[in-house]
């Protein structure tokens, strides 16, 4: 019997980026359910309502890696109160994490797909401040990034993003140093900060 994720959304919303009404009124359940048993990475989730049972959405044609409720993951990612869906779709072997990310559309009451969300690999809501979320990526041991996105006026805009990278001398082909790029995004303005240490 599969599992069942419970999304509570009754809860105060804090300030941010839709911060209309007070309580997220609604309470679901998610449940995944597999196209077939020798394919069960593939099928559709199922979103209930928590109080009746009711079949609210079914979200067709998802792709789900961990092929149980285990790839089924509740966030509040825009802080507008209620928890958004997240499925794992893809982990690298390298262990980049891809994922397919659904918002809690508030008007029309329904879970819609958001390509912006989904392109942001290891997604999680920034410990620091809940209106804004983060991504890590990985290219090597040694190879690693990462990137913020914050909610203005409605729309996600990225403000910062990093990298590490080492690099080799040329001629001889021996480690150098890491590279460390840091860059911040203000006012469709860019500030790059690079600099290279023996330091990972």
């Amino acid at each position: 019997m599969l599992k069942r994720l419970v999304a509570c959304l009754a809860c105060m919303v804090p300030l941010g980026a839709s911060a209309g009404a007070k309580v997220c009124p609604v309470h679901f359940t998610f449940a995944w359910q597999p196209q077939d048993a020798q394919k069960p990475d593939a099928g559709s989730v199922r979103v209930a309502d928590a109080r009746t049972g009711d079949t609210v959405q079914v979200l067709q044609d998802v792709r789900n890696y961990q092929g149980d409720d285990n790839g089924l993951e509740a966030l509040d990612l825009n802080n507008d109160g209620c928890p958004d869906l997240v499925v794992t779709a893809d982990v690298a072997p390298i262990g980049n994490r891809i994922n397919t990310v659904y918002l809690y559309d508030r008007t029309g009451g329904r879970f819609v797909f958001d390509a912006a969300l989904s392109d942001i690999p290891d997604l999680a809501v920034d410990s620091r401040d809940p209106n804004c979320v983060t991504g890590d990526w990985k290219g090597g041991a040694d190879d690693v990034g990462g990137e913020r996105y914050c909610w203005r006026k409605g729309r996600l805009v990225k403000t910062n993003d990093y990298s590490v990278r080492p690099l080799y001398d040329k001629e001889t082909g021996k480690f150098s140093c890491y590279e460390h790029v840091e860059t911040t995004h203000t006012g469709g303005r860019k500030r790059v900060r690079k600099d290279c240490t023996k330091r990972f």
